[in-house]
């Protein structure tokens, strides 16, 4: 078990980190460090993807469990593919390497030290998030009776599969594995909807010129019930793969991966962050009267 553990978190690593230098020197000729934003869904959607390749057999519930991430993560890297790509530089990493320029690093020092900085870094809280997806790949397989994954499996038409030599065993998607889909396609709608009517309202004012204090508010759809109405789903589905992940031996134990997310999404590179600027229009400050900050609530 764990053995093949490890040769899970191994491959998938590889593959990530691989993957992370290719994009990183694309980013160094082209100038563009924001290219990492765009992989973030996508890492997850390799690991899933790695560790359903490595899978023998490729049960429905392994099935579902990489299916999740894989999901998540086409609609999340095209949704910031379409949204950020020609449109330069993203501001943060501008004032990163306009902050190191200051301190006498040069640009292309700066590029080198953002591949580990940024781009590993990255690539280490991708494989820290995505256990429950490495460990629960590894270990859901729920047999009846012992099993030699070296042995020859055939399909028994009597129901479930069969290994040469007469010994069977059944793999059951249970409980806690429909809840946990449940609460992630929950999330996902979540996200992908508040995605939708966020494009669409920044192209309805993408003309607007006016004073920054009194530029609109998307207040409407799920943003009147939750500020962040994305990242709530975001949480939302990485607790829901959780919970799938929980169906099998040790998944439990990686519980430490959601509230990473969830604090990410709240604390670090979500809520907080974007709200330190939103803060300063009244618009927004009385916005922030009226609506909760992550949990939907009926507004005040």
């Amino acid at each position: 078990m764990l053995a093949d553990i490890v040769v899970n978190f191994t491959h998938a690593a590889v593959v990530v980190f691989g993957l992370l230098t290719l994009l990183w020197a694309i980013s160094v000729a082209v100038k563009d460090a924001s290219l990492i934003d765009i992989f973030w869904g996508f890492g997850f959607l390799v690991v899933a993807a790695v560790c359903l390749y490595l899978a023998n057999p490729k049960t429905p519930y392994l099935t579902l469990l990489a299916a999740m991430p894989i999901l998540w993560g086409i609609r999340l890297s095209a949704y910031l593919a379409k949204r950020n790509l020609g449109h330069g530089e993203d501001k943060r990493y501008v004032a990163m390497r306009r902050r190191a320029e200051k301190k006498g690093t040069s640009e292309m020092s700066w590029r080198l030290r953002s591949l580990f900085t940024i781009y590993f870094g990255q690539g280490v809280l991708i494989m820290i998030v995505s256990a429950p997806i490495w460990v629960a790949m590894a270990t859901g397989y729920n047999y009846d009776i012992p099993y030699d994954k070296e042995l020859p499996i055939i399909q028994n038409p009597e129901g479930g599969l069969t290994i040469t030599g007469g010994t069977e065993y059944i793999i059951n998607i249970g409980v806690l594995a429909l809840l946990g889909a449940l609460i992630w396609l929950i999330g996902f709608l979540f996200e992908a909807i508040g995605d939708w009517q966020l494009s669409k309202f920044m192209k309805k004012n993408k003309g607007y010129d006016g004073p920054k204090e009194d530029k609109p508010v998307l207040k409407t759809g799920l943003w009147k019930y939750t500020r962040h109405p994305n990242y709530f789903g975001n949480a939302c589905m990485w607790w829901g793969i959780w919970l799938v992940a929980c169906q099998a031996p040790w998944g439990w134990a990686t519980i430490f991966a959601p509230i990473i997310m969830t604090i990410l999404l709240t604390r670090v590179s979500g809520r907080d962050l974007l709200e330190r600027e939103m803060k300063k229009r009244k618009a927004y400050r009385d916005y922030i009267e009226r609506t909760s900050g992550f949990f939907p609530m009926p507004p005040k």
